[in-house]
Order: C-alpha cells, then structure tokens, then sequence
C-alpha cells in the first residue's frame, strides 16, 4: 500500500533540511585559506598544563623534549582525514596538509587534544603573495621557542602571539609592512581577574611601537574607577612619564600615553590595567609588541 505524503509535509522537511545546511562558502576551510589562521571554535588551542613559566627549563627548553610528547602519527593521521572533512576544504589529499599544533609543542601545547590539532595546508598564498602555510608558521614556532628560552620573552607573550594571530607576529618578525596583509592586527583579549562593577577593558593599545616612539593605552570601565596600568618590560616595570594612576571620566574612558626608551628590548610585553570602585577592582592585559 503506497503512502501519500502532503505538499506541506514536503515542504516542512524541505525547511528543516535547509535550515541546518551549511553553505559551501560558510566552510571555516574558506577562512583559513584567505587569512592563514584556524577557525578558533574548532581550534582554540590547548596548553599542557605540565608546561609552565616555572617548568620550561625542564621541558621545552630541553633539547628533544618535543619528541617524548609528540603523539604517533597513527594517532595525528587518523585525526587529519576526519578534520579535513569537519573544515570543508575541497582538496581532500592528506599529503597537503600538516596535523599541526596550533599551541605549538615548543611553546607547550597540548599534544594529543583535538581543541590544538588541526589540519593545516602547507602552502596558503594570501591575495598578496604571502606564503602563510605550515612551513611558515614552523619557522615562527621555533624562533619564539628560542626567546622563552632566552629569557627574552614570556611563555605567555609567546603563546598569545601564536594564538591572538601568528600571521600578524610573523610579518613584524620579518619586517613585512603590515599594509600588505587582509588579516587586521588583533583586537587585545580581555583577562579579568575579578568580577564586579569595575569590569574592565583595553580598547586601543598602540602596537606593534619602536623604541623612542610614544604609544597610547585606553581603556573602558565604571565612570569614576580609580585605575592604574603597568607596562612591564624585559628591564622590569617602566617609570616613564604618564603611567601615573587615573581617574575614568564620566564615560569609563581612561587612557595614558608614555614614551617608550630608545633601549628598550624588542619583544611582546604586557600591559596591564587595573581599575577599582566602590570596593570592586578589576585588571586586565593587553600585550604592547616593540619592534
């Protein structure tokens, strides 16, 4: 006995069907492929909590620590077939792209969480002719490496340069002119440390600056906080004029503008504001990159 099925029925399915497809140009492949940089709800990154600014003597900064935590390639290859299809690139051929750790091993990044493996093209030309693909991103791996190890740099400066927009920190480590690239410096990620009406947030931050220049910092909260910033370089915190504490006008705008010394080392250095009202304070940080 055949069935019949209502027009409206049809109709209904036919919605629903197209209410959860996914257009072909919506695919994060497309994203990745005209700015270089994973799609951040599918690859946020992951740390390996074992891998600290306390521990990096004993772990990345030791020679071949990253091949006792490297995971197999059964393991990677497996994921890297699967991920390509979540991603939507329409070369499917494995050999073109790399399962690469977004946190990278040097820097401490997971090595076996999915949240920090993602498949990775070797070669992805920009609209300029920048080469920004797994090769690219390796070089800048291991030179951010050799900074934390130096002690000329963060763990964490090197990881927020990684995951805020590795392409962006390449160019200024090239000296490529910023102008030549689609992708936008990235916007400062807030880092509250305390809740409350004293929220705060750095807004502008003048970045990447050179040594001599003036940069600016501004920043949001409570109309009236009491807030206070420090810049703190590889020296230690800076002195210079206009860091003083601030009062935010009627807004929640506050901001300072200081000179940056003509000796001070090239780096990514954070910036952290703290703001305080009606017994609430809050910090954020925000990292000033000197060229």
């Amino acid at each position: 006995m055949r069935r019949r099925v209502s027009v409206g029925a049809l109709v209904g399915a036919l919605l629903l069907a197209l209410a959860f497809a996914v257009p072909v140009s919506a695919a994060p492949a497309s994203a990745v492929l005209r700015t270089g940089l994973p799609n951040h709800t599918l690859t946020p990154g992951v740390f390996n909590p074992a891998v600290t600014q306390a521990t990096i003597g004993s772990t990345i900064c030791v020679s071949g620590w990253t091949a006792k935590v490297r995971p197999s390639t059964s393991y990677t290859n497996a994921l890297k077939i699967k991920q390509i299809a979540t991603y939507g690139y329409v070369d499917k051929a494995v050999a073109d792209y790399e399962e690469d750790h977004f946190v990278p091993l040097e820097l401490g990044g997971s090595p076996t969480s999915s949240k920090n493996l993602w498949p990775e093209p070797h070669h992805i030309k920009l609209a300029n002719g920048q080469d920004v693909g797994s090769y690219t991103k390796d070089g800048l791996e291991t030179h951010l490496k050799a900074l934390a190890c130096a002690g000329r740099l963060t763990l964490a400066a090197a990881r927020h340069e990684i995951v805020m927009n590795w392409v962006t920190y390449w160019r200024l480590w090239k000296g490529l002119s910023a102008a030549t690239t689609p992708a936008a410096t990235p916007t400062p990620t807030p880092t509250p440390t305390t809740g409350g009406s004293s929220a705060v947030t750095i807004t502008t931050l003048t970045s990447p600056v050179s040594p001599g220049a003036t940069a600016t910092a501004t920043a949001h909260t409570a109309a009236g906080a009491s807030c206070s910033i420090t810049v703190e370089y590889k020296s230690g915190p800076s002195s210079a004029q206009g860091l003083g504490p601030k009062t935010a006008d009627g807004l929640g705008g506050v901001s300072w503008s200081w000179t940056v010394g003509t000796r001070t080392s090239a780096g990514s250095w954070p910036v952290t504001v703290t703001c305080t009202v009606a017994g609430s304070t809050s910090s954020t940080t925000a990292y000033l990159v000197v060229t």
